[in-house]
């Protein structure tokens, strides 16, 4: 089985203080250690993760040197980069009026067959009635992924 994560959960698995770090942390270790699936995000997904942790580190929120242990700790941990057509991508954003940004990990979880978890709220109030594939993160766990 394949998920797609955006860099809104993968952040969960840095930042405790967040809402739904618990489900982002229990979907991270359900692919890791017990291997129930496998992660998929398109490239965006890695400069979103690294833009996400240096506004931390400007924000005063973490120190730089934890900030890029935690870099490599999310590149370290397999989830798989594969990036749809761009054709695919813009046609979704046009499609479901989101930015070509979110609809890359959408674009690549319709070409993969596969969910997508999201903890951007603006992102998922969007998609949500639309794209039964988007889940909120929030929800992992409760029933099937």
């Amino acid at each position: 089985m394949r998920i797609v994560v955006d860099a809104s959960v993968s952040l969960k698995w840095v930042f405790d203080d967040e809402e739904h770090v618990e489900e982002a942390v229990a979907l991270r270790d359900s692919a890791v250690f017990e291997r129930s699936f496998e992660m998929f995000a398109p490239s965006l997904w890695v400069y979103e993760v690294a833009n996400g942790l240096l506004v931390a580190v400007r924000r005063g929120r973490i120190l730089m040197d934890v900030s890029e242990e935690a870099l490599r700790h999310l590149l370290a941990l397999g989830v798989r980069v594969a990036d749809p057509e761009p054709a695919d991508v813009y046609r979704c954003a046009f499609r479901y009026r989101i930015s070509a940004y979110d609809a890359a990990y959408l674009a690549l979880a319709e070409e993969l067959d596969a969910v997508l978890f999201t903890g951007d709220g603006r992102f998922y109030t969007a998609v949500r009635e639309l794209v039964p594939r988007v889940r909120w993160i929030g929800e992992f766990g409760k029933g099937k992924p």
